[in-house]
């Protein structure tokens, strides 16, 4: 004879199925958001390359598609970047690219890091037809400066400190223009552009972004910038979390100044700093083109 259930046991069977399929609900809503994070910070952690396209006014047209990989924040010595190995992946991006040009825009070194690494080669085998430079950031200052530069310059790559240089492309001169960090140290940028012709084509590396309404007063077209991070760790909808002193005006991308005459790039970086990964923010070499403004109908 089949068992049958009563009216209570049926209501305790349906309240239990409700009980845990609430249960399950609530779990898939947590877990959901939780693995989406999760991934999202894996993919975070990875370099992206960003291809930029800058048009600038005034630009000498023998400088039109003028290439430049730009770098910058790689915190070696902390997070993401404490093994040559892991730098060497980055590096080998940059050769792949095969720009004219390639500049790094401060903070090589987490101000956390061993001073020994000071001495170590860490951006070997990067060259360009126009050579590699770098600029100093605010963690660079823990550091002895001779040293920085002394290995800088063992793997090929000028320093500029308060100093520009003079390029030539397509029988063409143009300056680069390297400032010391504005937040700790002491830039120069009229004794470093004493020597440029004023109708000469100017490019600017300078670590912060917020530099860049002092560019604009000098009429600069463009200023190469990092420090920002891009925030580092950033919320869909929400952007940034935080953005550290002279970072905050101009955190991300490409953004015009003032008038417009002058723009300033800032790159996400490479590295963390603060904590030791990186959220919706991933990692960025930058390949930028420079481009001449159209003068049609001029």
């Amino acid at each position: 004879m089949a068992k049958r259930y009563g009216g209570k046991e049926r209501v305790a069977v349906t309240r239990r199925k409700f009980i845990l399929a609430i249960a399950f609900f609530v779990l898939l809503i947590l877990i959901l958001p939780l693995s989406f994070i999760l991934i999202s910070a894996r993919a975070s952690q990875r370099v992206t390359v960003k291809q930029v396209e800058v048009t600038l006014p005034n630009m000498p047209p023998e400088l039109d598609g003028l290439t430049i990989a730009h770098l910058s924040d790689l915190h070696y010595g902390f997070g993401l970047y404490t093994n040559i190995r892991a730098v060497e992946d980055v590096t080998a991006l940059v050769r792949a690219l095969n720009a004219e040009l390639i500049v790094f825009t401060g903070d090589l070194l987490d101000h956390t890091a061993d001073p020994q690494l000071s001495e170590t080669s860490i951006l070997k085998g990067l060259h360009a037809p126009l050579g590699v430079y770098a600029v100093l950031g605010n963690h660079d200052h823990a550091f002895e400066r001779s040293t920085l530069r002394n290995t800088l310059s063992a793997d090929g790559i000028r320093l500029l400190v308060n100093e520009s240089i003079r390029l030539t492309r397509n029988g063409r001169s143009f300056w680069l223009v390297g400032l010391d960090d504005p937040l700790v140290g002491e830039p120069k940028l009229a004794e470093a552009m004493s020597s440029i012709p004023s109708e000469d084509f100017v490019l600017l590396l300078v670590h912060t972004p917020d530099f860049a309404d002092r560019s604009a007063e000098h009429n600069l077209p463009l200023q190469l910038s990092g420090h920002s991070h891009c925030g580092q760790i950033r919320l869909p909808g929400i952007g940034p979390l935080w953005l550290p002193p002279l970072g905050k005006k101009y955190p991300s991308g490409l953004r015009p100044v003032s008038s417009g005459k002058t723009y300033v790039y800032t790159n996400c970086g490479l590295g963390t700093s603060g904590v030791p990964f990186r959220l919706f923010c991933p990692p960025e070499i930058a390949f930028i083109t420079l481009r001449v403004t159209s003068r049609q109908g001029a």
